[in-house]
């Protein structure tokens, strides 16, 4: 089992990357975060992670240059770390069609719309699959 975690926030909107990076932390999550502006980035940065101890929380847009969300997606089913992926989609579409196209891949948990905010942090953070990371957060 990981032992560690790691959030990728996945968005080519910086400002975007900023509001979600800062309702994280005001959710009392402090983890280490990484940002990457498209999936071939994140993707990139998965590939040449060396520990296999780390889980990893990624919130990842849909429509980005290069590499987009589904791309992504669809790039990562083969990876050795698919298991230790946690993805979360955040994107700005609100077609029913989107989201159940999303939770049809594996390791995708929920989709939400942009931007984030510190409530849907907080629920993110009571997910099963993320819950060992979060149970001594002291929480409000």
């Amino acid at each position: 089992m990981s032992n560690e975690l790691k959030i990728l926030l996945v968005d080519d909107d910086k400002i975007m990357l900023f509001l979600h990076e800062m309702f994280l932390k005001k959710s009392g999550v402090l983890f280490d975060t990484v940002l990457c502006y498209n999936g071939q980035e994140a993707l990139d940065y998965l590939d040449d992670y060396e520990s296999e101890q780390t889980t990893f929380l990624v919130l990842l847009d849909i429509n980005m240059p290069v590499l987009n969300g589904w791309e992504f997606l669809e790039a990562v089913q083969e990876r050795h770390y698919l298991e230790r992926l946690v993805i979360v989609m955040v994107s700005s579409a609100t077609e029913e069609t989107e989201r159940s196209k999303a939770l049809t891949f594996k390791r995708v948990i929920e989709y939400q719309q942009k931007p984030l905010n510190v409530g849907l942090c907080k629920k993110l953070l009571d997910a099963g699959e993320l819950k060992e990371f979060f149970q001594d957060l002291p929480f409000d």
